[in-house]
């Protein structure tokens, strides 16, 4: 806010995008991060409800196949408007993941070149970018990637265009000093074959960060990536999901969607069970409160063998329908989920606000 006496052109930019997501940790003035020698555990760190945005796959020209992004700048504009008016404030907004469609791994062989698929990928980047930043300045954005930022099969060079764009793609931060939150580049560990040395050393990160988090007392760990560890059960195999989710209505006479099948199957949505084993140890281990992620395009969730909320939040853009999925309690609409963090240790609530 400006403060009394205070022109306007004076006002302080609030850090946003690259600014924000620096170091592996989030520099924000909501959201403040203790001193390098660690957490106070002087008594003065107690919990405080507060709350925080979760959404998902904004995907910024899914509908039309990048040809044009009016349509879910819109979406997304909605979702701001809606935000901005929540009360209490939240402290926080995480963006699951491809949060534009364009990539060029996906499109370079469907009637764009790979210097326009770069370049339709880059204007996406500064339109999303320019859009959220009618976010409250006081809510700090926490961008996470997706496959349709970095690609199925990512890169050093495609984690590094996203890192220009929004910064690390990969950190943690606290809130009240009482809760952690872990933010992940799941694209990874979906599949780690071109960039396995990024692959191993995230997951060695990831682990200090949850022994950190243990060391220091943390009384919530919520994790947020794009992919869903796991869809119904830490267990599962690509054989046991037979659900299809057919390609959306938008895209019906268009072309898109590939035409050589009847919608993406559900296999194809969560992470590789030989790469979720470990994490999942490491969750159970260090007491994981939840995971949040998108990428399934609807709203789903699905509990742990031990006991971790599996959450995933429809999305901002085209949203999908499985056919294996059980009917759920929440509508299967475009939205925001909307989590409020008790103030005693583990304790958490959240609802999806359908936005359509």
């Amino acid at each position: 806010m400006v403060q009394v006496g205070e022109a306007p052109h004076q006002r302080k930019q609030l850090p946003r995008f690259g600014e924000l997501q620096t170091s592996r940790t989030m520099i924000h003035p909501s959201i403040p991060q203790p001193t390098p020698t660690g957490v106070d555990q002087d008594g003065s760190s107690l919990l405080s409800p507060y709350t925080f945005v979760v959404c998902a796959d904004s995907q910024i020209g899914m509908t039309s196949g990048n040809r044009e992004w009016e349509t879910e700048l819109e979406y997304s504009r909605q979702a701001i408007a809606y935000i901005n008016n929540l009360q209490p404030r939240p402290l926080f907004c995480c963006m699951c993941g491809d949060l534009v469609d364009m990539e060029q791994s996906f499109f370079a062989e469907d009637g764009f070149t790979r210097q326009e698929c770069d370049k339709i990928q880059d204007q996406q980047n500064t339109d999303f970018k320019k859009t959220w930043s009618a976010l409250h300045e006081d809510i700090a954005m926490v961008c996470l990637c997706g496959n349709h930022d970095v690609g199925n099969r990512p890169t050093e060079g495609s984690i590094a265009r996203f890192k220009n764009a929004f910064g690390d793609d990969y950190l943690a931060f606290w809130v009240h000093n009482t809760s952690y939150h872990i933010v992940l580049n799941t694209n990874l560990f979906m599949d780690p074959s071109a960039a396995q040395d990024l692959y191993d050393a995230q997951l060695t990160w990831l682990e200090d960060r949850l022994d950190y988090a243990r060391r220091n007392q943390a009384q919530h760990i919520f994790v947020f990536g794009h992919h869903p560890w796991f869809l119904y059960h830490d267990d599962e195999e690509p054989e046991d999901l037979t659900g299809v989710n057919p390609y959306p209505v938008e895209w019906e006479g268009t072309g898109l969607g590939g035409g050589k099948t009847d919608g993406y199957p559900e296999k194809v949505f969560m992470i590789p069970k030989s790469r979720r084993i470990a994490v999942m140890k490491l969750f159970e281990e260090f007491g994981v409160t939840a995971a949040f992620s998108g990428h399934f395009h609807q709203n789903l969730i699905s509990l742990s063998s031990f006991g971790m909320p599996m959450i995933v939040t429809s999305s901002l853009s085209l949203v999908y329908n499985s056919t294996g999925k059980p009917k759920g309690t929440e509508p299967n609409t475009r939205g925001v989920r909307i989590v409020e963090v008790g103030d005693t240790a583990g304790a958490f609530a959240h609802h999806f606000v359908s936005l359509t």
